[in-house]
């Protein structure tokens, strides 16, 4: 609760006392009312800077939620992307010492015993680890440390943020159409999946088997041996950052060739493997000699399964080819619940997006901001997108940004047009037809077979009147609450002047052994009474 009041006085310090106000946040955590109408302490900076502000303040948690918003422009305007791209967290190099003994837990032997050497200088921080140098071996490495006690804090604050999101869908219309619950539950699976860097290793080495032989990339060797919850042990690379593109020049990269190289793994990954970074972000990056690219640090990747390939792959196609009906259809199809606008209304949407960024020279199309566009009007219309599509296109965005800075003459539509249709046509492969049609007629021969059961099933049922039917209420929760409020004062008030009366008659007929002048009887039920009103005395006002 102490963390809790911590993080609604910094955003009510920074101007957002209104919108807590708004979401009944008091609900989860007492406080006084009227800390709400403080006015913010910086009231020249815009609302993005203040926000922006209040996450670094906040700590690692709400910086790395405020790095996955600034990556959904679906969701989030573009003044806020803009602010919310400067979130770095603010941390501290942690003592050699801690970070050798951490090591050291996990690995169950001292640190002088497992490796040649090892450098107390970290290499790196962030929120979560920090990066040494080291030898294992005789081979360069590096070790990622996790942070002590960072496990807990995340989870706390994550906590928080549920409820939060919780008060927020429950009292907010405009919360309710962004689904806050469903992105902090996103946000902390995550999180979940950083924060074990046994899961990073074999994301590691998965992604690295499946670019086996591909001389364009680089994925580091990881350890697994060396590996543990909180320590990863991984080759060491020795390139320059894709961000660093005045030292790539200088060094004779040609930027071009790595820009063209970026993209083809990427969509490799995704529409080959169905297995990609979820946050390309370019500091995790490295340009090694020959314009080879070399990525780390493997803790958000994502899955798609061959099916929502096949689907994405039909979007990007469609998109290509300008066939706006056929968009809503794929976009349908990628929803959380299929078919839940119908095509038709999608339509117009469709065409309006795909004319306004499809009309621009090649090289400045952005399929990345094409895509987000079509999720913003799917949300006006009452849908939600699957998360797998969510993390594509900011997959996608984050290369499109990584382009922009190599100032690179490339159209990822006319790069990635190629990986879809080639999966498409897949299904037409006579060799693979044999099997699905095999496996089609095993389905069909199940459903056939059970068919006569569970329509005799639905017929007993009916004759029996146990057919039920279910009615979901969506958008009644804060009227039932009302209302299951109110009951519950009714009965309190009722309880109150049942004590009162009784102790009265009490008190009348002289029931002994008394206190004072008082019945003993007649004093606790008075007594009683005084405290249950007090107690409805404070619920009235509190609300």
């Amino acid at each position: 609760m102490r963390r809790f009041r911590q993080i609604v006085n910094v955003l009510i310090k920074y101007g957002f006392g209104e919108a807590i106000a708004r979401i009944r946040v008091w609900e989860s955590v007492h406080f006084e009312k009227s800390i709400l109408r403080r006015e913010a302490q910086y009231p020249t900076l815009t609302t993005a800077q203040r926000l922006r502000l209040a996450l670094e303040e906040l700590g690692p948690t709400f910086v790395k939620l405020g790095q996955m918003l600034s990556t959904r422009p679906d969701l989030v305007p573009p003044e806020f992307i803009v602010e919310l791209k400067k979130l770095q967290a603010s941390v501290h190099f942690l003592p050699g010492e801690v970070t050798r003994k951490i090591i050291e837990t996990e690995l169950g032997k001292p640190v002088t015993e497992v490796f040649d050497s090892f450098d107390d200088k970290p290499l790196a921080a962030a929120s979560l680890a920090q990066v040494h140098r080291a030898v294992l071996k005789g081979r360069p490495v590096v070790l990622k440390v996790q942070r002590p006690d960072i496990a807990e804090v995340t989870e706390q604050d994550i906590n928080i943020m549920q409820r939060i999101a919780q008060t927020a869908e429950r009292y907010s219309p405009a919360a309710y159409l962004i689904n806050p619950v469903g992105l902090v539950e996103e946000f902390a699976q995550q999180i979940k999946k950083e924060l074990d860097f046994r899961i990073e290793g074999q994301n590691m080495r998965r992604f690295g088997l499946n670019f086996r032989g591909d001389d364009t990339i680089h994925v580091p060797e990881v350890y697994l041996d060396y590996c543990t919850k909180k320590v990863v042990t991984m080759e060491y690379l020795d390139g320059i950052t894709i961000a660093d593109t005045k030292r790539l020049e200088e060094g004779g990269y040609d930027l071009q060739v790595i820009a063209k190289r970026g993209v083809m793994i990427s969509f490799k990954a995704v529409f080959q493997h169905g297995f990609f970074h979820a946050d390309p972000h370019p500091g995790n990056i490295l340009i090694l000699p020959g314009n080879v690219i070399g990525v780390v640090d493997f803790g958000m990747m994502a899955t798609l399964s061959l099916r929502d390939r096949e689907r994405l792959a039909k979007l990007v196609y469609f998109i290509s080819i300008r066939e706006e009906r056929r968009v809503a259809r794929s976009l349908n199809e990628l929803m959380e619940t299929e078919d839940t606008i119908p095509a038709e209304e999608l339509e117009p949407s469709m065409a309006d997006i795909i004319k306004e960024f499809s009309d621009v020279p090649a090289r400045e199309i952005r399929l990345g901001a094409m895509l987000f566009a079509m999720m913003r009007a799917i949300m006006t219309h009452g849908g939600r997108m699957r998360p797998q599509l969510v993390w594509v296109t900011k997959s996608i965005a984050v290369e499109e940004d990584i382009i922009h800075s190599l100032n690179a003459d490339l159209n990822l539509m006319d790069v990635g047009n190629p990986y879809a249709q080639r999966l498409l046509t897949q299904r037409f492969n006579p060799f693979k037809q044999g099997s699905e049609i095999f496996y089609w007629l095993l389905d069909t021969l199940d459903a056939v077979k059970d068919l006569p059961y569970d329509v005799g099933l639905v017929v007993r049922e009916l004759r029996r009147g146990k057919i039920k039917i279910e009615f979901e209420h969506i958008g009644l929760e804060p009227i039932r609450q009302t209302i299951e409020r109110v009951s519950n004062r009714m009965s309190l008030t009722i309880i109150i002047a049942a004590l009162l009366v009784s102790s009265s008659v009490i008190a009348l007929a002289r029931v002994t052994p008394f206190v004072g002048s008082i019945p003993v009887l007649a004093f606790f039920g008075y007594f009683i009474a005084g405290i249950l009103a007090l107690i409805l005395i404070f619920s009235i006002v509190r609300k």
